[in-house]
């Protein structure tokens, strides 16, 4: 079992590999704010750089780990993160349907996976809490206004992705629009926080409903997976679009789901809960991991944190703690400044943000007590 210094000091690396990669404007780079998402000693240099929805988590565990460790470094540089969302939203008055939105990679990205930059808009609501601007409750607000007008397609399901021009040509990103994708369950956080942050009702009415609704009905299976569905159909594809991305990951679907319960009352809500952990745990490795990633483990065990007294479901205490284990044992701590306080996602020697920013902000919160983030208060 994980002590609580050697989570922190686990998160603490995560937070100071954030400090050190960042591209700061200080340096003259274009993307400044943004930072190395992912890469591999086999393939240098990057491989890729962050997207919106990187940022928005990043900017999450930033501000939880300027709270606990109390270090304006680190709140340095959710700012800087923040500067360069900001420059990711369309205020152009040429794009008057897209008012709002989030591009995906760099302010020239002429599109958006809908998913991802609902993130954005999430990570502006949580640099909201943490500093009470209201600037970034109102761009978060446009955001969820744009979803309205242009993020779900005639079933009320979100849609794959947008593009924000008429650029057509074979260069296009890969969007399904046939098909209703599993992780758009975890949209159901971001709209429940902007009810509870701003005041507005409508947020969390028919619309957010029936999302809650379809995803634990339609979108969920017999195994108590979440897997994406074809729209004409709502049956699952023989060949997973995201080749099985969101198994035990589930995008913070479950999450969404509490966060449905708690806005709506309804207990199937939390019995989709328990049916997907149940299947999650019961597939769970004998070295603690629940599938190849392991962005899975700060998934499921924080769902488990922000359920406790309120699913019934209590998985077995050692199966937690060889989860937490392999968790910790992902991270690298070598010397290379790239890698060192990342973690190796895939246990292959590919360094991801994915799991790493969701390790960091959980482990902040069971081991140090910052409750703010990726919650449902």
């Amino acid at each position: 079992m994980i002590s609580r210094e050697t989570a922190l000091n686990s998160a603490r690396l995560t937070a100071e590999w954030y400090v050190r990669n960042v591209n700061w404007d200080v340096n003259t780079s274009a993307a400044a704010g943004s930072f190395p998402f992912q890469t591999s000693f086999n393939i240098r240099p990057v491989t890729a750089y962050s997207a919106q929805w990187n940022l928005g988590f990043g900017i999450m565990g930033m501000l939880s780990a300027g709270k606990v460790f109390d270090e304006e470094r680190y709140f340095d540089t959710a700012a800087q993160m923040m500067n360069y969302v900001k420059t990711l939203q369309i205020f152009e008055p040429f794009l008057p349907e897209d008012y709002g939105a989030f591009r995906e990679l760099t302010p020239q990205t002429t599109w958006c996976y809908v998913r991802d930059a609902l993130s954005a808009a999430w990570g502006c609501l949580a640099y909201y809490e943490a500093t009470g601007k209201e600037e970034y409750l109102e761009r978060a607000r446009l955001w969820a206004e744009w979803f309205l007008r242009r993020g779900m397609d005639e079933t009320g399901w979100p849609v794959w992705g947008r593009l924000f021009d008429s650029k057509k040509g074979h260069r296009q990103p890969e969007m399904y629009m046939d098909m209703h994708g599993c992780f758009h369950g975890g949209c159901l956080n971001f709209f429940y926080h902007l009810a509870r942050l701003s005041g507005e009702k409508k947020w969390v009415g028919g619309f957010f409903e029936h999302i809650a609704d379809y995803f634990a009905e339609v979108i969920q299976q017999k195994d108590g997976f979440f897997r994406t569905v074809r729209k004409e159909t709502r049956m699952v594809p023989d060949a997973d679009p995201q080749s099985g991305l969101h198994r035990g990951n589930d995008d913070l679907g479950t999450l969404g789901l509490l966060c449905a319960w708690k806005a709506l009352g309804k207990e199937s809500y939390l019995r989709s809960i328990e049916k997907f952990l149940a299947g999650a745990f019961s597939r769970q490795q004998e070295d603690g991991h629940f599938e190849k990633s392991c962005a899975a483990i700060p998934v499921i065990l924080n769902v488990l944190h922000e359920g406790n007294g309120i699913i019934d479901f209590t998985p077995d205490e050692i199966a937690c703690q060889k989860a937490a284990d392999a968790l910790i044992a992902r991270q690298f701590t070598h010397a290379d400044p790239l890698f060192n306080g990342a973690f190796n996602e895939g246990g292959n020697g590919d360094m991801c943000m994915r799991s790493s920013t969701y390790a960091m902000i959980y482990l902040l919160k069971h081991y140090g007590g910052d409750n703010r983030f990726l919650s449902i208060d």
